[in-house]
């Protein structure tokens, strides 16, 4: 049964990777996941090593030679842990692939949200600029004011640029990890704050779910049965050749006493990380509202700002717009709003990042997705 669905899986999962994503296809969040887990070439390499070490596995099961003149690969007890160490290894991978994936995404909508802003300000500060070249002929001393705001608009140009690059490199490396082809993926989102987690619940019930069901927690818990199972068998194994000294016995029952110590370690360990990996994001997440909620009320004040200051521009003779320094207000509201608006899709893009590695962590994502190979 096992040995049909890893057929199955590889099977399915290959046909997947020969087929293109289409040039120009539209994703979101839920698309990425589901691409990134069916198409990312890293994974169904993980996989394949599973389904390698599976065959070695079944043969193992299946061969009438002993043990003993069989080569390590074709042991039970050295295939079955193999298997288990690969489902550790694939797990891991799939976690690891998933939130860079999930990141990339993350980081795509804030460059391409980011360079949307900027045009959008950038509209603000040609239109300041306008109007001071217009007094500048007529009052010379607005001149310098001029040269100021040149300064801002070439700055603001200069980074939509950059901002530009980093979104198309950003989004050439999203469409390597969901197994695109060619061409570049659109999205049909934007950068909003999501929530896939429900964090109204105690940090602690989080922390448990994590242990028991986070990313490579069963597969070393099938590890450390399979190498206690090899443990008994050699125990057996021992007291039968008791009279004849066996030393290969012997070893073999010290090598996985060793192998278990071993296996609950690194059980052990992984547990400690999911704890204070899963502390960490449920905080980052919490925080990350109040955050959010700040740095959309500074966009409100910020708005109210440049309001008031262009209205205000736009009123004042041009003697007073020079006497009032009228011109640098309108210009340091200006940067004043470009902040704020940094601000909050800084925090959104952070928020997003710890709600996909907290649903990771608690293993929600891959434990219910199909063809993960065993």
């Amino acid at each position: 049964m096992l040995r049909a669905r890893l057929l199955l899986a590889a099977g399915v999962l290959m046909s997947l990777a020969a087929e293109a994503v289409p040039n120009g296809a539209a994703i979101n969040l839920d698309t990425i996941l589901r691409l990134t887990f069916e198409r990312n070439a890293d994974i169904l390499t993980a996989r394949e090593h599973v389904y390698e070490s599976q065959i070695a596995f079944d043969a193992a099961m299946q061969s009438c030679l002993p043990e003993i003149l069989r080569k390590d690969t074709f042991k039970k007890p050295v295939a079955e842990a193999t298997v288990w160490r690969r489902r550790v290894e694939l797990r891991q991978k799939e976690n690891d692939i998933l939130q860079d994936a999930a990141t990339t995404y993350f980081d795509w909508l804030l460059a391409l949200r980011g360079e949307a802003v900027a045009r959008d300000l950038l509209k603000y500060e040609e239109k300041l600029l306008s109007r001071a070249r217009k007094l500048a002929a007529t009052e010379r001393p607005v001149q310098v004011v001029v040269e100021a705001i040149e300064t801002a608009v070439n700055g603001r140009q200069q980074y939509i640029l950059h901002t530009h690059q980093q979104g198309e490199a950003v989004a050439a490396k999203l469409a390597y990890l969901i197994g695109m082809n060619d061409g570049i993926p659109i999205p049909t989102e934007t950068l909003e704050p999501i929530s896939r987690v429900d964090t109204s619940v105690p940090v602690e019930a989080l922390v448990q779910q994590a242990q028991n069901n986070g990313p490579g927690v069963r597969e070393l818990q099938g590890l450390i049965a399979s190498i206690q199972q090899s443990i008994a068998e050699a125990c057996r194994a021992q007291r039968r050749c008791t009279r004849t000294g066996a030393p290969l016995v012997c070893a073999r029952l010290q090598m996985a006493q060793s192998q278990l110590q071993q296996a609950q370690l690194s059980l052990l360990s992984l547990q400690r990380k999911l704890r204070a990996a899963v502390e960490d994001a449920y905080t980052a997440i919490l925080s990350g509202r109040d955050q959010i909620s700040l740095a959309s009320q500074a966009i409100d004040h910020a708005k109210e700002t440049y309001r008031i200051m262009d209205l205000r521009e736009t009123e004042e003779s041009p003697a007073d717009r020079v006497r009032n320094k009228t011109y640098d207000g309108v210009l340091n509201s200006i940067r004043q709003l470009s902040q704020a608006q940094s601000n909050y899709l800084t925090a959104v893009s952070n928020y997003n990042k710890a709600q996909i590695r907290l649903l990771l962590l608690l293993g929600t994502y891959t434990n219910n997705c199909p063809a993960q190979g065993h």
